[in-house]
Formats: C-alpha cells, sequence, structure tokens
C-alpha cells in the first residue's frame, strides 16, 4: 500500500542510563510494533501493551504514551538506556487497511562527566572513566605518554595517560585533551602549581584558572589541603562573597580574585586549591602558601637588636680606649700610672 503518512528517518542522540524519546507520528494506531533490528521492543494493540514477545532486553525499559496514541503520538519512551540501544529501530503502526513504517537512528553516548588530573612521582596523569565511545587523550607537553584503555561488561571505557616529567617542570602548565574520533575536542583538564610566602597576619592571595576564553556557566571551589572546602561559587550567586573560615576573612571578588586574610602558621599553612569546572573542561590550580609564625619574626627582631647592640658596644671600646684605627691604646695601672699598651690591633690582643 502507498504510505501517506510516513515520516523520514529522524537520527536521536540518546546519553548512557538516561531516558530517552524515539520519536513517531501516524494515524494508524490499532496496532503499534517498535522493533531494534530483529527485536521487538514494544508492541501495542487490542488497546494495551502487548509484551509477551517483547525482547528480554527491554523488559521494565519502555512505555508509550498511551493519552496521546490517539492523537497520533506513538512514540517509544526508553528508559535506563544502555549502549547495546543503538541501532535503528522501525515504528510499525497499522488499522485494517492501512500500514506506516517509519526508522528511527538512534545513536548512544555516555559523555565525559569528569577527568582527574594529578601528578604522581614522576609524572602527571590524566584519566576519566565510564564513557563511550573510546577517545583519545593528547597534552601540549611534548613527550611519550603510556596510554591504558579499558572497556567494562557495560561496554564503557575508561582512559588514562601518563605523561613522564623531571621534578623542575612541576611549575609549568600542564593541558590534557579528550578528542572524539571526529578530531574535535570534547573535554579539557589542567594542572599547575604556584607558591606564595608571607609573615603571620597578612594577607595571602590564591590564583584561580581563568575562563580561557570559555563562556557560560561555571562552579568554582577553594579547598585546602584536599579536604576542607574554604569557598564554593556557583556562577548564580551575586559577587564579592565574604565568609570566615577558621577565624581568617576570605573573600571572592567579582574579578576572581580570592583574598585571605588574618592568616595563621598554625591553621592555615598548606596546599590551597582552587579548582573552575564547566561542563567541558576542569581546571586546577594548586598553591602552597607559606606562613611565617610570629616567633620566627620575633627571633629576626631579637638578631637584629643583638647585632645592633654589639656594634654599639664595639664603638664604645673603640672610642674609650682610642684604638679603633690601629692607634696605641693606654690604660691605668694599679699605681695610678698610665701604661702604654702596645698596638693592640697589630698584635690581636682586643
Amino acid at each position: 500500500l502507498f504510505c501517506v503518512f510516513c515520516i523520514p528517518a529522524e537520527t536521536v542522540t540518546c546519553f548512557y542510563s538516561k531516558e530517552c524519546v524515539l520519536p513517531c507520528q501516524s494515524s494508524y494506531h490499532d496496532v503499534i510494533h517498535w522493533h531494534n533490528g530483529p527485536w521487538i521492543a514494544h508492541s501495542f494493540y487490542n488497546g494495551a501493551d502487548q509484551l509477551a514477545h517483547q525482547n528480554a532486553s527491554y523488559k521494565g525499559r519502555t512505555a508509550l504514551f498511551t493519552d496521546q496514541i490517539s492523537t497520533g503520538n506513538i512514540s517509544l519512551i526508553l528508559r535506563g538506556v544502555r549502549i547495546e540501544d543503538s541501532g535503528k529501530y522501525k515504528c510499525y503502526s497499522s488499522i485494517s487497511s492501512h500500514s506506516n513504517e517509519a526508522f528511527v537512528n538512534v545513536n548512544v553516548k555516555a559523555p565525559i562527566q569528569s577527568v582527574d588530573i594529578k601528578f604522581t612521582d614522576k609524572t602527571i596523569t590524566c584519566s576519566t572513566n565510564k564513557i563511550y565511545p573510546k577517545q583519545t587523550i593528547s597534552w601540549n607537553i611534548d613527550g611519550s605518554p603510556k596510554e591504558e584503555i579499558f572497556e567494562d561488561s557495560q561496554r564503557l571505557f575508561s582512559l588514562k595517560s601518563s605523561l613522564p616529567i623531571q621534578p623542575d617542570q612541576k611549575n609549568l602548565s600542564y593541558i590534557c585533551y579528550f578528542r572524539s574520533g571526529d578530531g574535535q575536542v570534547t573535554y579539557r583538564a589542567s594542572l599547575m602549581q604556584d607558591k606564595t610566602e608571607i609573615n603571620s597576619g597578612e594577607t595571602a592571595t590564591i590564583r584561580c584558572p581563568d575562563s580561557q576564553g570559555e563562556t557560560g556557566h561555571f562552579n568554582l571551589i577553594l579547598t585546602f589541603d584536599d579536604s576542607s572546602e574554604v569557598l564554593s561559587y556557583n556562577g548564580q550567586t551575586s559577587l564579592p562573597i565574604n565568609k570566615k573560615w577558621k577565624d581568617a576573612d576570605v573573600k571572592l571578588t567579582p574579578e576572581g580574585k580570592i583574598t585571605l586574610h588574618n592568616l595563621d602558621s598554625a591553621k592555615h599553612a598548606g596546599i590551597y586549591t582552587c579548582e573552575r569546572k564547566t561542563a567541558q573542561s576542569r581546571q586546577i590550580m594548586r598553591t602552597s602558601v607559606h606562613i611565617n609564625s610570629d616567633v620566627n619574626i620575633i627571633a629576626i627582631i631579637v638578631g637584629i637588636v643583638c647585632v645592633a647592640v654589639l656594634v654599639i658596644i664595639t664603638a664604645v671600646i673603640c672610642i674609650k680606649y682610642k684604638v679603633c684605627k690601629g692607634g696605641k691604646g693606654h690604660k691605668v695601672g694599679q699605681n695610678g700610672q698610665v701604661a702604654e699598651m702596645e698596638d693592640l690591633n697589630n698584635e690581636n690582643q682586643l
């Protein structure tokens, strides 16, 4: 029969573990069958779902918009999407004298949710897991990275790239890129280290990654020694942000600068990690903050005072005994007579 209601084939991208709708419209809806190749994904006739012949892999995961069938919406709802759900689906519908077929191409993806980038003893590693399809990793620094690829039972991939580095290269900015099969960058992660030194009670400025040309929503979080959250920003909070943390005053300015006031060496010295994250990137700046304690400052002051006192005493002796410039000094003996002293500088007796 000539099909006047056929819908051109569509391509739908479904995301792993999520719900996906495969669209189909038809004026014939007494009998509805959804097929993926030879397998029946869902059937509906006699006014109800008919799942006796449904393939076992679709059990409990499919449904129709039953309240919209009479208006021509016979789209398939597919829940808990799996990698093997990809394929070319046929939407068949009929009445007693006419039928309709439409096709939907389904691509399944598991995009990158997060990337871990960190230093080890002699390498920097970049890794992610549970993605599909497989991607490649490249670096902004020349080298010979070691690649590791694993595929699990759900057909999801885990990727890891380890780049050898020298100890003096740890202050460079390292960037790893994840690329799809067509070479497009799908995700970018970066790591850089910094250090600063202040005196107790002074203000420290913590550097955070900049936008690198990205626009749109981002999250910013500052942590201390990889555990304690100092400050966070979700892109919607009004700026500036001021808060107390461990008796220190923390401020995030509209320009993205973070300052910490009234720091104490016992509580606040350590590693501060500022992380900027978007849907396609993760940027990390780790800053080592060293705080000179009051004891150290006092010791320095005492040392300076001691040197000053020693200089004064030396000057007084020089003036009293007149031996500062190599001349002869004199001293008064017990009998009250003045005895001439030898040149003390030459004899090294002073």
